[in-house]
């Protein structure tokens, strides 16, 4: 396997690291791999670099690279908002890769934001013909906060389990405000079946219906424990779920794992997943639509998982 740091980009301001195993056949689509915040190109634990090495040795080249103003990557002087520089940015990346490797079609993979800036990319440029979002945002910090989503997973899942939660709330400590508004809303999903629709919902499920005309492979990768999978599910509303029925969407919920795969075991899940679905992407227009449940095995080893129906709830 071959490992280059590469310069792209306007003035060359872009860094990255080009992994791929010399002398195999181009037909394969490249893979971009998208800061996950302001995390460097390694990825929270390295995570990006095994994705890389193992995508390589199965034939992809890929491309994992800093945006402006993260990780070796040059700041810009410009007054221009991340979300347009970043798309800017892929698609630069892209022509890089077209330039230099000859490569025609890509792949476009990130976490969390990188995963927004996946979507938006493949929405404006033909040349991506899949998309691996990984714990996808589907609503914005504001809009989250509004819905009290995020208070009602940690409550939940959390302080319900928590001694020193249940001492601050027996002695007056806790924020009792915060605590009967979060229950609230979660009650209310609950029970009624309601949800707040946000305006980026429209936009996400709009753009979910042109990506899916255009035959774009879209995979979902979602921690069973994080709060964002159940914006994902919100956000998309019964398009996404109906989308996922017909396997013109794929969503594969790793259970057990936390959102940035801390663990050794948790790490290998993630990268088994995006081996499967990367070879989908490349060589079928057919997607699956599944959950992966978590089985014991060494660390280090690649083994396949049971797997059920993906069920949106």
């Amino acid at each position: 396997m071959k490992e280059e740091a590469v310069q792209f980009g306007e003035g060359k301001a872009l860094v990255g690291i080009v992994s791929s195993v010399p002398h195999v056949s181009g037909n394969k689509p490249a893979v971009l791999l998208l800061n996950p915040g302001i995390v460097h190109r390694a990825g929270p634990g390295r995570i990006y670099v095994k994705i890389a090495r193992a995508l390589a040795a199965r034939g992809f080249t890929v491309l994992r690279f800093d945006f402006s103003g993260i990780g070796d990557s040059a700041v810009r002087l410009d007054n221009r908002r991340f979300e347009e520089i970043s798309v800017d940015e892929t698609r630069a990346a892209m022509s890089f890769l077209h330039a230099t490797r000859g490569c025609d079609c890509f792949i476009l993979m990130g976490g969390c934001s990188g995963a927004a800036v996946a979507l938006e990319t493949a929405g404006l440029d033909r040349r991506a013909i899949g998309v691996i979002a990984i714990n996808f945002p589907a609503r914005t910090d504001e809009e989250e906060a509004e819905g009290h989503g995020n208070n009602s997973h940690y409550y939940w899942n959390f302080a319900l389990r928590s001694l020193q939660s249940w001492r601050k709330l027996l002695t007056g400590q806790s924020d009792y405000r915060k605590i009967g508004g979060a229950v609230a809303q979660s009650a209310k999903r609950k029970f009624f079946g309601r949800k707040q629709e946000f305006v980026s919902d429209r936009r996400f499920q709009a753009r979910l219906q042109d990506l899916t005309a255009r035959q774009v492979h879209l995979t979902f990768i979602c921690s069973k424990g994080d709060p964002l999978l159940a914006d994902l599910r919100l956000a998309g509303g019964k398009d996404f779920k109906q989308q996922c029925a017909q396997g013109r969407v794929a969503c594969e919920i790793i259970s057990g794992t936390d959102h940035t795969f801390s663990s050794l075991s948790d790490q290998e899940s993630l990268v088994e997943a995006v081996l499967r679905h990367a070879s989908a992407a490349a060589s079928t227009p057919t997607l699956q639509v599944q959950t992966q449940r978590r089985t014991s095995r060494p660390a280090g080893s690649l083994s396949s998982h049971d797997r059920e129906g993906f069920v949106t709830g």
